[in-house]
């Protein structure tokens, strides 16, 4: 590789000597967590008769406009490895900022504002404390980055396992314009049915995390190998390299996208499972089919075609069929226009006709039990 570097930000260092959650005991993890989180409860403090982190459960202000809730678990071994083949070890940051993001962009893909999470973290014995910091410092430093300007954690649960695992769940409020759900209203149904519709996309350029999580499971030795087979100028630079193995770690959710385009969108959701896969669920939803433009595809691909190169995969089944990007695709109302932060990808037809220079988006992605 470049340099004979990793492409990948260094991994976590760790001592033989760290504390372990068995060392520290119970007590003192869930104050080593406290002390990551506090951060965000010293920029956000909680409105007057609220209960936060500390008591047997937490009192939250209700949203007049009823309550969103998402829930997602990440499991070692599945959803990350302790070390990849790549030769990267998973830092508890990433894990902790990704369990964040995934919930984050539920919330978002509904329309509505993050205001609370929870998490459940269990753990062998001899896990570093060091990385169950990491964990909480990730989930802590995703809600600051990433703009869930209104979330707090509000508490959680600790405990034993073979195996580490992550559970979080997110409680949001909707925006000023309401949900915005993945079945269209009968109006907006019949019109985009008689008129056809635009498919749009807010968010990083799908694609990305697929590929970062292709080279994460590649050998080192063989990534070293291909890359050097390659012509100079069919080599992936480091910044390609670096920009993949991110976007898998560290996703970065439109936050605010949501609500702010809700009001001129007849549905959506967001893209975890891949965009064609996810796309088939939406347009199931609704009766209809969505189309992708054929040049935004090719214009989605370029970018990934030295990776592709690298890894021998066509790159346009990354953008997809590869999940964990975390955008945004959403179905214009008829009669509104884009929404900012919004790219037109493609057309729902009307029932009388096939867009010309379009494929249809089918159900290629991601399945946790495939």
């Amino acid at each position: 590789m470049p340099g004979g570097e990793a492409p990948v930000p260094a991994a976590e260092h760790h001592d033989d000597g760290a504390r372990t959650l068995a060392g520290l005991g119970e007590a003192g993890v869930l104050r080593l967590i406290g002390r990551e989180l506090a951060v965000v409860e010293e920029r956000r403090p909680w409105p007057e008769g609220s209960v936060g982190i500390g008591d047997d459960a937490a009192l939250l202000p209700v949203s007049p406009g009823g309550t969103l809730v998402s829930t997602d678990s990440m499991a070692e071994g599945h959803d990350w490895l302790p070390t990849w083949p790549a030769g990267v070890r998973t830092r508890g940051f990433d894990v902790g900022w990704k369990a964040a993001a995934q919930n984050l962009s539920d919330i978002n893909a509904m329309g509505g504002v993050p205001t609370a999470l929870v998490m459940a973290l269990t753990g062998p014995r001899r896990t570093e404390a060091a990385w169950i910091a990491g964990v909480a410092r990730g989930l802590a430093t995703a809600l600051l980055r990433l703009g869930a300007d209104e979330c707090r954690v509000a508490g959680g649960d600790l405990g034993g396992a073979d195996r580490a695992g992550l559970a979080v769940t997110v409680l949001g409020r909707p925006g000023a314009h309401g949900v915005l759900r993945r079945t269209m209203g009968e109006q907006d149904l019949a019109a985009v049915r008689s008129e056809g519709g635009a498919v749009v996309h807010a968010g990083s350029a799908p694609g990305w995390a697929a590929a970062g999580l292709a080279l994460l499971l590649t050998d080192r030795a063989e990534l070293e190998e291909r890359w050097h087979a390659l012509a100079p100028q069919d080599r992936p630079g480091p910044r390609e390299l670096v920009r993949a193995v991110r976007a898998q770690l560290r996703p970065r959710p439109p936050l605010g996208a949501g609500p702010a385009g809700a009001g001129a969108l007849a549905c959506g959701m967001d893209v975890s499972d891949g965009l064609g896969r996810d796309a088939d669920r939406l347009a199931a939803a609704n009766g209809v089919q969505l189309w992708a433009d054929e040049a935004w595809v090719a214009e989605a691909a370029a970018p990934l075609r030295r990776l592709g190169r690298l890894l021998e995969i066509a790159p346009e089944e990354w953008v997809l069929g590869g999940g964990e990007d975390y955008g945004l695709l959403a179905v214009v109302r008829p009669g509104h226009g884009v929404p900012p932060g919004f790219r037109v990808i493609g057309a729902v037809p009307s029932s009388s006709s096939v867009p010309a220079g379009h494929r249809l988006l089918g159900e290629a992605g991601w399945d946790h039990f495939a």
